[in-house]
């Protein structure tokens, strides 16, 4: 229990800067890796996907049983490995809370928006989990494209799998939707802005289904949807 515990507090808390950090507008001159703490390197920016990726957990150890495991889907063009925009995060909790893994979503992330790939790695990994370890809990994150993948793996996980997700957190969700209680601006405090994501304005317009948190877990208290204000 207190590894649960532990895990959404530093999940969920604003102690999650720099990465949920407020911080001053850059220049042309501020460093790439400075823009990703600050939630202003976008994806589809070349100095963004410049940057390294790699996993942090070997895949081997990860996937095996585990305390909790941090689960994170990157964004459009990222190449295969933790995103950048979580990479930091992810450090952090593994480095202060013991018994975690992290196991980035394998799929494509290709312009395309197919998510369904990495949907399946998300349910086959709780879904395993549930049978295998049936004591270990998991943290969703996904950024940009990954934010839609994480949507639609939430909406197939039954109540039992569901239990075991402890936090989410979503960043430059395309699919965002105003009057969820889960939605926070870039420095962690409650959004009340009417913007709706570009996605989803298009979902609206052409009567097509929005992939969006359940009711439930919009009012848990453990998923944040952090709007980027810097995205168009």
């Amino acid at each position: 229990m207190f590894q649960v515990i532990s895990l959404s507090v530093l999940v969920l808390s604003a102690t999650l800067a720099p990465v949920f950090a407020n911080s001053p507008a850059s220049s042309h001159n501020t460093t790439c890796a400075t823009l990703v703490k600050t939630f202003e390197c976008r994806c589809g920016h070349a100095d963004f996907l410049s940057l390294p990726h790699a996993n942090i957990t070997a895949p081997e150890k990860a996937r095996k049983c585990a305390s909790y495991k941090l689960i994170d889907a990157r964004g459009t063009a990222e190449p295969q490995g933790v995103s950048t925009m979580f990479y930091p995060m992810v450090k952090d909790i593994l480095a202060n809370t013991t018994g975690g893994v992290s196991q980035p979503v394998e799929y494509p992330a290709g312009a395309d928006q197919n998510t369904t790939s990495g949907e399946t790695f998300v349910l086959d990994v709780i879904n395993q989990g549930l049978r295998d370890c049936p004591d270990q809990s998991y943290a969703l994150f996904g950024y940009s494209q990954g934010a839609t993948l994480i949507l639609k793996a939430l909406d197939q996980l039954d109540v039992p799998a569901l239990s075991l997700v402890k936090s989410v957190i979503l960043v430059g969700n395309p699919y965002r939707v105003p009057n969820k209680l889960s939605n926070v601006n870039g420095t962690s405090q409650r959004d009340h802005a009417k913007s709706v994501g570009m996605f989803a304005m298009s979902a609206i317009q052409n009567n097509s289904t929005v992939p969006q948190l359940s009711t439930d877990v919009d009012r848990s208290d453990k998923a944040l949807d952090y709007c980027l204000e810097v995205s168009p």
